[in-house]
Parts: structure tokens; sequence; C-alpha cells
């Protein structure tokens, strides 16, 4: 399989940027969203909040379809115990975290009688409502078209560690959106922080997944290494050849020694 290129590495150093200065922006975010909001605030903040799972939701679906290792199969990373598959597990958790919030939005939005005027103006919404809509243009590059990721496992690994800092940022904050939220919000937000609970955990897994395979490839590259040096190719004679010099109408016979054996398996030197 060729590697990544150029314009692979590029995209995937936007998307960790992005994903690591949003998670940097959660911290502010969490401190803002744990004070009193009013209704018109809480609306326009559930509505970016629920817009920015749906991006969250795209990078792992990137993630879920990456191409990491040698193996160029598609599928090679699908299945139990794959990192692939974890990360496609998060991505459905992310999923169900916005789905979560869709009809009790729409319900409360219908009560209150008008839509969220988007743009986050700090003077006119409050910080809060800024700080939510920062988060969101932090991560505008996932609206944009991708192509198939591709690269290493660790490129993998770490473009999965800068996402679960990212929901796990993103789940404090809708922890505190849910603390003073009027029903049906509050059972809602709260099942989002469930979800994206799940999310974390299943990231988590797909990193173990990537490190025990990692470590199996290495044990079995060092298998083999011994292997070769138990059982050696048999020697070949080779022909002198200085200036002009033939080689030989016939070749010395080649000895047939058996290899020597297997070591017994125990425990490792």
């Amino acid at each position: 399989m060729s590697g990544p290129g150029r314009g692979s590495l590029l995209q995937q150093a936007r998307l960790a940027q992005a994903l690591r200065d949003f998670g940097d922006g959660t911290d502010q975010a969490v401190r803002a969203w744990a004070g009193h909001l009013t209704m018109r605030q809480a609306l326009d903040i559930n509505f970016v909040v629920m817009n920015i799972l749906r991006l969250l939701e795209s990078v792992a679906e990137w993630l879920s379809r990456y191409r990491a290792g040698s193996q160029p199969a598609p599928g090679y990373d699908a299945g139990p115990g794959q990192p692939g598959e974890g990360i496609a597990q998060a991505r459905a958790s992310i999923g169900a975290a916005h789905a979560a919030l869709v009809h009790p939005f729409q319900e409360v939005y219908r009560v209150s009688g008008g839509w969220p005027d988007l743009g986050g103006d700090p003077a006119r919404d409050g910080a809060a409502v800024f700080l939510a809509h920062l988060l969101y243009r932090r991560l505008t590059l996932a609206a944009e078209p991708w192509p198939e990721l591709s690269g290493t496992d660790e490129s993998r690994d770490y473009l999965a560690g800068t996402l679960i800092s990212a929901t796990d940022g993103l789940a404090w904050g809708i922890q505190n959106l849910a603390r003073d939220a009027a029903e049906p919000m509050q059972t809602a937000l709260t099942g989002a922080v469930a979800h994206l609970d799940d999310t974390f955990g299943h990231l988590r897994e797909s990193l173990i997944c990537s490190a025990k395979r990692n470590i199996a490839a290495a044990a079995a590259e060092d298998l083999d290494h011994r292997l070769r040096l138990a059982m050696p190719l048999p020697g070949r004679a080779q022909a002198l050849r200085t200036g002009n010099a033939r080689p030989p109408a016939s070749l010395p016979p080649v000895s047939r020694t058996p290899p020597p054996a297997l070591p017994r398996r125990g425990p490792p030197q």
C-alpha cells in the first residue's frame, strides 16, 4: 500500500489542529454554560450544540474508514476487536447524542415561538452563546468534502485521541447546560451526555485494540527473526570471479545438514 499523499497529510494536520482548538475552547464553554442563561440563550446554545454533534459525527465517520497499517484490503479494520470497529461505534454514539436532542428541541422551539438568530454576537447574545458559535466555527472544516483518510496506525490513533478530548469536553459543557434546563430539554441533554460517555468508551477501546495489535505485530516480527536465525538457508558455493576467470564446469555438492531444532516454548528470555 502506498503512503498517504501530501494533500492527505495536510488535511489530517488541519483536522487534528481543529479538534485540539475545539477541545481547548470547551474549557471556557464549560464554565460559561454553568451560569444563568435565559430561555433564548439556552435555545441558541442547544441549536448550535446539535450542529456541533453533526460535525463531530462526520469526523468519526472519516476515522472509522481510515486505511491504516500495511494491509490494503477493504475491511482490514472492520469487525470485533479492530480499531475501526470501535471508532464506528463511537460515530453511532455521537449520532445518538444528536438524535436525543432533536425532538425535545423542536418542542421547546414550538412553544417559544421563535428560531434562534445565528451569529453569536457577544454584545447581543452574551459570552455563553458566543462561545457556542466559536466552537462550531472551529469545526467547520468537517463540513468540507474529504477523501478517504489513510496513513499509519499512529496517525489514526492520534486523531482518535484528539476526538476523545473534543467529545469529552463537549460532554462536560452539555452537562452544565442540563443542570438548570427545563423539561423536556433537561432529560434530553442528560441523555446526550450519556451517549458521549459511550463515545469516550468506544474510542478508548479503539486505542486499546490498536495498541494490542501493534504489540502482537512486534512480537510476530521478533518471532520471525528468531525462526530465521534458527533455520538458516543452506550455504551455496560461489564461483571465483576474478578477471576473465570462468566458473568450474561443476560445483561441489551442497551440504544438506538438517536445521537445528526449534527452541521449546517457555518463558521469554
